[in-house]
């Protein structure tokens, strides 16, 4: 029995293939999101003809805009299963072919104590060269401090609702994660002196749209696109004098999230914390689903470290498997 609400005209189709699979033995979870996501798609698209079309399918299985190659096979494993399925219960669909993905390596970017000084100082100095209702950058100077702060992803910070900000216990509440968990991530005093900042001079916008959000455009709506803080993010490294090497060589705004992971290892490490004792602490503040995936930012911590990693005893660094990651990644 599925457990999300499915409104499309293929929505029953849905439904039975989710039961199907997991009847086979299948948990069938990120599946499901996904079709749940293909399910809103169509609502959206305006599809009211239960067969699926190659048209609707060529519109679905476009890649996104910084969508990682991992994500964007996944989708389209999804939509060509279910393509198939419905083939195979005698039911006009077109079936597409799993476009051909490469999952590129990377090397993430950690930013220096002093790159990340240039970087919170380029946020302030931000001036718009146009006159744009609807830009963003009131939100920037909070928002890119909270990503380094708490090392929690663009699209957390941009969904945070209004009520899920509490600036008076100092923490905030991240609701249907990527990994389809809601958890709690306690803010400095300092972060949330920030965000009271913005938050009072958000309040003085003319319209506010979207009252229900925390993070606002200067038109009271909104940021419903993160590639838009990812173009903001390469002019302030470019304002910070920080090189950029080309598109999806990084620095990438993802990285202010490996980077709060690095930096608070080190932290730890240098309060006396030993490392594997730290790793569970940074893996729950992270939200990641296993300690394996935290495991990845000792060896980013050891190149960086290595006068702190010769404390630990060198054969502990293969406790956890090593993994590979995507070009987005997975952490």
């Amino acid at each position: 029995m599925s457990r999300l609400v499915f409104r499309s005209i293929m929505a029953c189709d849905f439904e039975e293939f989710i039961r199907l699979k997991r009847n086979l033995g299948y948990k069938y979870a990120t599946e499901e999101y996904v079709l749940r996501a293909f399910d809103t798609f169509l609502v959206n698209r305006g599809v009211t003809d239960p067969v699926l079309t190659k048209d609707v399918f060529d519109a679905w299985m476009a890649r996104r805009q910084h969508e990682a190659g991992s994500t964007y096979r996944e989708r389209c494993v999804v939509a060509v299963q279910f393509a198939r399925y419905m083939s195979d219960v005698g039911k006009p669909c077109f079936i597409p072919r799993l476009p051909k993905t490469k999952v590129a390596g990377f090397t993430a970017h950690i930013f220096t104590e002093e790159e990340i000084g240039k970087i919170l100082s380029a946020c302030d100095r931000l001036t718009l060269r146009s006159l744009k209702k609807d830009s963003v950058i009131i939100m920037l100077p909070a928002l890119i401090r909270l990503l380094y702060g708490t090392g929690i992803r663009v699209t957390e910070g941009i969904m945070l609702k209004d009520a899920d900000v509490n600036l008076v216990e100092n923490y905030i509440t991240l609701r249907d994660t990527k990994s389809r968990k809601d958890r709690i991530v306690p803010i400095t005093e300092s972060l949330a002196s920030v965000c009271r900042e913005y938050k009072k001079y958000r309040n003085m916008l003319p319209v506010i749209i979207d009252k229900e959000y925390f993070f606002l455009s200067l038109a009271g709506r909104r940021c419903a696109n993160d590639g838009v803080i990812y173009t903001w993010f390469r002019t302030i490294l470019r304002e910070a004098g920080i090189p950029h090497n080309g598109r999806h060589k990084g620095p990438r705004l993802h990285d202010l999230r490996h980077t709060f992971s690095v930096h608070s290892l080190a932290r730890m490490s240098g309060r006396g914390i030993d490392l594997y004792c730290s790793l569970p602490i940074l893996s729950t503040y992270l939200g990641h689903s296993s300690i394996q995936s935290t495991n990845n930012y000792v060896r980013l911590y050891e190149s960086l470290y290595p006068d702190l990693i010769k404390r630990l005893d060198i054969d502990s660094l293969n406790v956890y498997p090593d993994l590979y990651e995507d070009e987005n990644d997975r952490l």
